[in-house]
């Protein structure tokens, strides 16, 4: 019975390949999206004033920070929760695919979704005065200092204790 037991608890891992493979479709619908935003982009520049520029590039770096964390999270999921990716096949493939345990996973997601806040915080400053509230402002302040003071305990617990970088 223990023998069956750990044997289906090793292979449920398996069922995590469909939501890597739905986050892999949402990268490609997340690409499509940026292109059609950059094409939008491209179009409406020569009348955009400089306020609407710097709004246009930080929705493409918005898009670009969000695929990178879809990226991350494929990719590093896929190798730490299913099986190792065979690098003989892809050579190409970044170093820290191979390197990343689950404790820097969490750092990186963390740096990414700050990343994200912060992009969102400086548009919505930058719209202050047409149509985000000052209350829209402060949840995104709130936000962001959650997820700063949530990255230095991770930072901290992962400096403090070696053996959480060994996942």
């Amino acid at each position: 019975m223990r023998k069956a037991i750990v044997r289906l608890v090793t292979l449920s891992r398996w069922a995590m390949v469909p939501l890597f493979a739905g986050l892999s479709v949402a990268l490609a619908l997340l690409v499509v999206a940026f292109l059609l935003e950059l094409v939008r982009f491209a179009i409406a520049l020569p009348s955009m004033n400089e306020t609407h520029v710097i709004m246009g590039i930080l929705t493409l770096i918005d898009l670009a920070l969000v695929g990178g964390l879809l990226v991350v999270v494929i990719a590093s999921g896929y190798e730490n929760f299913v099986e190792k990716i065979d690098r003989a096949d892809t050579p190409s493939s970044p170093v820290w695919m191979t390197r990343i345990s689950f404790s820097g996973l969490k750092l990186k997601l963390f740096a990414s979704l700050m990343a994200i806040t912060g992009i969102t915080l400086l548009k919505a400053l930058m719209r202050l005065e047409t149509d985000v509230s000052e209350a829209q402002v402060r949840w995104l302040v709130v936000a962001n200092i959650i997820f700063v003071a949530a990255y230095a305990v991770l930072a901290l617990t992962d400096r403090f204790h070696p053996s959480s970088r060994e996942d």
